[in-house]
């Protein structure tokens, strides 16, 4: 134990490192935030496609939909943390002063504002305001669905990832911000976001297993239909709590 402090040498390191507070919440935030239907819905489309209509026999099928998922999940994961190394530099770039006294509130009302959102698509999803890809975006986006190339699935995990950012980026920002605002090395931070994206991307990955071992692509289609409601309130209730984090 410190002698100055009255805490274990673990306990310390961890409350000097940030880790206390940002361990836990980057999981939590993680976790939830790959959960978003956007990009999961993405997925199982682009593999029931290889599925119902790949050619040839049934191990270079299968073969296929390993290797074109696995593209379309690393591209995200690439895309997503580019997207937040950026949004991280730009935070840090501004005085710890000003993001205390006035980003921190206007992103905390922005983030329950985009809690509100997602809870009401919950309970009323036929009401107007939705934080979701727009229907003319996805309709354009079913040819590179319809190629399943390696080029068309690069393509897609970028546009997709970057599209979805109504769902996904009020948690992925307000990260962000609490990263810029902990004080941690550069080496922690980047280790951070490496961990963030492998959470967001986990249930991708858990989608790309069952359907390519299983080929359960109408159960996976029906789940995440009845799961889109839930995913949406796990996203609403974290995005308030984050909200009043900053705000507070």
């Amino acid at each position: 134990a410190s002698a100055t402090t009255g805490c274990t040498r673990v306990a310390c390191w961890l409350s000097t490192q940030g880790g206390l507070v940002s361990f836990p919440l980057i999981t939590i935030a993680g976790l939830v935030d790959g959960i978003n239907p956007c990009a999961i819905g993405m997925m199982v489309m682009l593999l029931g496609y290889l599925l119902v209509f790949g050619q040839g026999e049934k191990k270079n099928v299968e073969r296929r939909v390993l290797m074109i998922g696995l593209i379309y999940i690393i591209t995200v994961f690439l895309t997503y943390l580019t997207v937040g190394l950026l949004f991280y530099t730009s935070i840090a770039a501004l005085h710890l002063d000003l993001l205390r006294s006035w980003v921190n509130p206007v992103l905390g009302f922005a983030l329950i504002a985009a809690g509100a959102i997602q809870i009401k698509d919950f309970f009323k999803p036929e009401w107007p305001i939705h934080l979701r890809i727009p229907t003319a975006s996805k309709e354009k986006l079913m040819p590179l669905i319809e190629k399943a190339s390696v080029p068309a699935t690069i393509v897609l995990g970028i546009l997709v990832t970057l599209l979805e950012t109504p769902c996904s980026l009020p948690i992925y920002v307000c990260t962000a911000t609490i990263l810029a605002q902990s004080g941690l090395a550069i080496p922690f931070i980047v280790g951070y976001f490496f961990y963030y994206n492998f959470l967001f991307v986990l249930p991708l990955i858990v989608v790309l297993v069952i359907v390519w071992r299983a080929k359960k692509v109408m159960q996976m289609k029906e789940w995440e239909h009845k799961a889109e409601k839930w995913m949406k309130l796990a996203i609403g209730i974290v995005l308030v709590i984050m909200g009043a984090w900053l705000v507070r």
